[in-house]
């Protein structure tokens, strides 16, 4: 694959590298958000990383849920609006290690909440603040040849940011989580005149939050992707699929049924390369759910070479 081919295909890769969007559950699965946003990383090669250097992404994307579905998929109404913006530093410093190239990363969020949970007996609240700021300290991409790449990484969500409590609970004010989130990734991008498909494969691995002796559930996600460049568009179809394996526990029991959540998400990708900077639109709408908020989201990015 010639160097200038690679670049335009993997340009996009600042723009979810972290693979770690936040959007805030106040649904039974997992104790308040869920670290990982379903799709995050669905339009970049992860598996692949770019050229040496520092990038730079700024996205922001909205969370819609009107509804909280239980294990067989009925819902209740409510009301989930989130307004987020995050921002990404990725340094690629030409470094290698066992056979692969070395990245690292860190992201920080911030969010206006907008929750509406009076048909469940709450309340209506609106709160700003930020997430759990992410590191990923190591990313190892290797080429395989023949337009195949893989990477794997570890990410670390630190405790911090904005969460409030009441009576020993986590207030549907909360943004943050006041516990440790450990993130291991796998991804696999065939990249080739122009076609970009690229698995993604995330697990969260959650410790438990010592002010509520809760432990939220680990969970699985899926990023899929399948989008063609042509000259400086791109084109393509993402999708995503989520599932909590092991049960929510607090106290040494387990939380109701386990509140296990399961998720699909399906959308089309659009992108446009200026040369100097890359824009990208995304949308995921959510096609089922069970345990939790029917969410979708819309983002939209800015991604460049510092």
């Amino acid at each position: 694959m010639r160097a200038s081919s690679r670049k335009i295909n993997i340009s996009m890769f600042a723009i979810t590298l972290a693979a770690s969007f936040a959007w805030s559950r106040c649904a039974t699965a997992n104790e308040n958000a869920s670290p990982y946003l379903p799709g995050a990383t669905t339009g970049v090669p992860i598996g692949a990383l770019p050229p040496p250097g520092f990038y730079y992404s700024d996205t922001f994307y909205t969370t819609n849920g009107n509804s909280l579905k239980d294990g067989q998929g009925k819902g209740v109404p409510l009301k989930l609006r989130n307004y987020t913006n995050t921002s990404l530093f990725v340094w690629v410093p030409g470094w290698h290690l066992l056979g692969a190239e070395y990245a690292a990363n860190v992201i920080f969020f911030y969010n206006q909440h907008n929750v509406d949970t009076t048909s469940l007996g709450g309340y209506r609240s609106r709160s700003t603040g930020f997430f759990n700021p992410i590191i990923t300290p190591m990313i190892l991409s290797w080429n395989l040849g023949n337009g195949f790449f893989t990477s794997t990484s570890l990410s670390v969500y630190i405790p911090g940011g904005d969460y409030h409590y009441l009576g020993g609970k986590a207030l549907q004010t909360s943004y943050a989580n006041d516990y440790w989130t450990f993130e291991p990734m796998w991804a696999v991008s065939y990249l080739h005149n122009g076609w970009d498909f690229t698995i993604n494969n995330i697990v969260d691995i959650n410790k438990r939050n010592p002010a509520t002796d809760y432990l939220s559930g680990n969970a699985y996600y899926m990023d899929l992707t399948a989008t063609k460049t042509v000259g400086n568009w791109t084109f393509g179809a993402i999708g995503n699929y989520s599932r909590q394996f092991t049960d929510d526990r607090q106290y040494g029991a387990v939380v109701g049924d386990g509140n296990r959540f399961e998720h699909v998400l399906v959308g089309p990708l659009v992108a446009y390369d200026f040369g100097k900077a890359k824009v990208t639109l995304r949308y995921l709408q959510n096609v089922r759910t069970r345990n939790d908020v029917n969410v979708s989201f819309a983002l939209a990015t800015v991604s460049f070479r510092i």
